[in-house]
């Protein structure tokens, strides 16, 4: 259940006996906020009120009309009703932001990025909108008023409805399944337009699908605008986010990985980092993460969080280290061999990350058994999880200088200087002004239980009138840098 309620306006219950009604899409999107998000995708583009309100506003409405008030998480970042829909807005005004730092298609001719830039762009909003979509599938269970079970693949929920969240869901299946859903949301007509660039097509469909690594630019601007949305929602920076550097952290990230545990972890031995089971390569943590950080920032890879605990995020966006639920990765775990037992808080590895099946070395021998099933809280003090890991290293007998450089160990600061403001500094002004801090309000054990709908304001949609200047406006933006 949802363990966190935010309101966003003033709104009328809408309930039957502890369902919710689905609300039509056009409704949904009635809101003073959603409506300011849906006028800048329109003003940031330069497409015609005809080809916009088919290829943009057509797919936003039909996601809107999928997902209704479902929220985009269960505890984490946009945990309300609605929270999804939000989401993915403001996954949109994001990227389509930091898409006008680009010329796309890239390394084009400067005519075909003329001729296609739209497409490009267009793109970047189909995969803020898809990127999590099939959330809706694999996360939640959703219930119609007579009891039988809805899967959105058979469409739009079509009579009152109530949802929980699914117990041990794997939380990175939703990227497998987003394409099942294109057709849905999208329709045909845009995914034909995408097929006239094939390449984008293949780069959409790696991005949605959870294979960024090969997504390119598609993938990276899709990511960061997710990062500065979940940044905002969390209470964090979302400016920092969008200026970050646009490039393959995930890459740095693996690749710094693989060669911490192959060339520099000691691996099944005592007072060791890496620990290989048959199915799994565990990990100490933080001392696997805090290393690999201080190896990653001696390489001049700046764009790494300082932060633990950020880092921890970077490594479970990209599905390198595994969630337990969401926003936790460290298991409590005691290895045992022979006389020898020791506890430890652990993260886990898919193993084919490091090695291949013919160089892939002997599993570990003794006992590794997972003591705890719950995480601690990711937000746990890194000087707390540092203790941890003294004490057990002093139970091995290990303690000696080791345990000096944990206690004096500080995290590696990347190298900054001095500088002016930048154009990734100064890019979201105008998103920001459409993000207002909002109070956090508690729901009544009622509408806790009845997933309540908030009401919708009688506002009206944004006028959307092609203006020559603003059309001209909008190329200039659409081609700049």
């Amino acid at each position: 259940m949802l363990r966190r309620f935010f309101t966003r306006s003033s709104q009328k219950i809408r309930q039957s006996e502890f369902f919710t009604h689905p609300i039509p899409s056009k409704e949904l999107l009635d809101t003073p906020r959603r409506q300011q998000m849906v006028k800048m995708l329109w003003d940031t583009t330069s497409l015609t009120h005809s080809v916009f309100d088919e290829f943009l506003l057509g797919p936003i409405r039909r996601y809107a009309e999928l997902v209704q008030l479902l929220p985009a998480s269960e505890s984490h970042h946009h945990a309300y009703l609605g929270g999804m829909l939000d989401h993915a807005l403001e996954t949109a005004c994001y990227g389509l932001r930091l898409r006008q730092q680009h010329l796309l298609p890239p390394n084009a001719k400067p005519e075909d990025q003329s001729s296609a830039g739209e497409l490009w762009s267009a793109a970047v909003i189909y995969g803020a909108l898809m990127h999590d979509a099939a959330k809706m599938l694999v996360d939640v269970e959703i219930h119609l008023e007579g009891g039988r079970e809805w899967r959105l693949w058979h469409g739009p929920i079509p009579a009152p409805y109530r949802v929980r969240y699914r117990s041990g869901r794997e939380y990175h299946l939703h990227s497998v399944i987003n394409p099942l859903l294109c057709e849905r949301v999208l329709g045909v007509s845009v995914l034909d337009w995408m097929m006239t660039q094939p390449k984008l097509f293949s780069l959409f469909m790696y991005t949605i699908s959870g294979h960024s690594e090969r997504g390119g630019i598609i993938a990276e601007l899709v990511h960061q605008a997710d990062r500065a949305s979940v940044a905002k929602a969390l209470g964090g920076d979302p400016v920092r986010a969008l200026s970050a550097p646009v490039e393959s952290i995930q890459r740095k990230l693996s690749e710094g990985l693989r060669y911490m545990v192959k060339e520099h972890f000691k691996l099944n031995q005592k007072g060791g980092v890496a620990w290989l089971t048959d199915e799994s390569l565990w990990l100490v943590s933080p001392r696997a993460v805090n290393e690999l950080k201080t190896h990653l920032y001696a390489q001049g890879i700046k764009s790494i969080p300082a932060d633990l605990n950020r880092l921890y995020g970077e490594l479970m966006a990209h599905g390198l280290i595994e969630e337990i639920s969401e926003g936790k990765s460290v298991w409590k775990c005691e290895i045992s061999e022979g006389d020898w037992k020791q506890s430890f808080n652990m993260i886990k590895v898919l193993p084919t990350l490091v090695w291949g099946m013919e160089d892939r070395p002997a599993s570990f021998s003794g006992k590794l058994v997972i003591q705890e099933e719950r995480a601690p809280d990711k937000d746990e003090s890194v000087a707390d999880m540092l203790a941890l890991e003294k004490e057990a290293l002093q139970s091995d007998g290990q303690a000696g200088q080791r345990n000096a450089n944990l206690s004096s160990e500080k995290p590696a600061q990347p190298q900054t200087k001095a500088a002016g403001p930048t154009r990734g500094e100064t890019i979201d002004e105008d998103i920001i002004a459409l993000f207002p801090e909002v109070e956090a309000k508690q729901p009544s054990e009622s509408q806790f239980k009845r997933f309540v709908t908030p009401g919708l304001q009688n506002t009206h949609t944004p006028t959307l009138v092609v203006s020559d200047k603003r059309k001209a406006r909008g190329k200039s933006r659409a081609r700049m840098k």
